[in-house]
């Protein structure tokens, strides 16, 4: 559950220093020790993640918010006390001014990559309020549930399959780039919170993309409209 574009958690903790330290020395850990400050030089998944033997991650995660595709402020009062047990867990290792100081860079972090998502929505849903997008949603296959509602409206279901290439572009956006920015904080990988994979230059190159196909689209439209072809989307679509 925790590999792959989507929710790259694993690739996220493996590219941190928490991660390479793990790789540098697990082979000489005691594996039977408790999961307790001062057994262990790094902390693991289940360290973090499943105190006590608690096998319920999301007890001991983040403020869940679909795998981070939704825009959270961790670091509000009415989350105190999920940000206070994270400080708390990091003193096992570092200081409680360091570990308030990464975990406000990671809400900084998210706010920005949101910031680009909010201006890659809005060139999205404006070629659709403008009828640009190739398939509209009546010229494509119902969602699964029966819907025919664009993506990024209230009802609408975000899909992999039978959608528009900007509905599809922007779904990798949100699902693959934006999530893992966040993930990539969490974890304190610096490399994935800017370079690597999912992060935030390409979140940038995705939002390109979006433009690119959007103004692509607008100018297919403006031609068509001045020779007077009447554009239907292809059989195709609706499969």
């Amino acid at each position: 559950c925790h590999m792959g574009i989507d929710h790259d958690e694993w690739a996220m903790y493996n590219t941190s220093i928490h991660g390479a330290s793990y790789e540098a020395e697990s082979a000489r850990m005691d594996w039977g020790k408790k999961l307790k400050k001062g057994n262990y030089r790094v902390p693991t998944c289940a360290y973090c993640h499943m105190q006590n033997g608690d096998h319920n991650p999301q007890r001991f995660g983040t403020i869940y918010s679909d795998m981070g595709m939704f825009q959270v402020d961790r670091g509000a009062p009415k989350h105190k006390a999920k940000r206070d047990s994270w400080i708390k867990l990091c003193q096992d290792c570092h200081s409680p001014r360091f570990a308030a100081d990464k975990l406000k860079e990671m809400d900084a972090g998210v706010n920005l990559s949101f910031t680009k998502w909010r201006e890659a929505a809005a060139v999205i849903v404006g070629c659709y309020l403008d009828g640009v997008v190739d398939p509209m949603p009546e010229g494509s296959a119902p969602d699964w549930y029966g819907h025919y509602t664009f993506s990024l409206l209230p009802g609408g279901d975000p899909r992999f399959y039978a959608t528009s290439n900007l509905e599809r572009l922007g779904l990798e956006m949100i699902c693959y780039l934006t999530g893992n920015v966040y993930k990539a904080y969490a974890h304190m990988s610096m490399y994935n919170q800017t370079y690597g994979n999912g992060s935030a230059f390409e979140q940038d190159r995705k939002l390109v993309e979006i433009k690119t196909e959007a103004a692509k689209l607008r100018r297919f439209a403006a031609i068509e409209k001045k020779i007077g072809l009447e554009h239907k989307s292809a059989d195709f679509w609706k499969h």
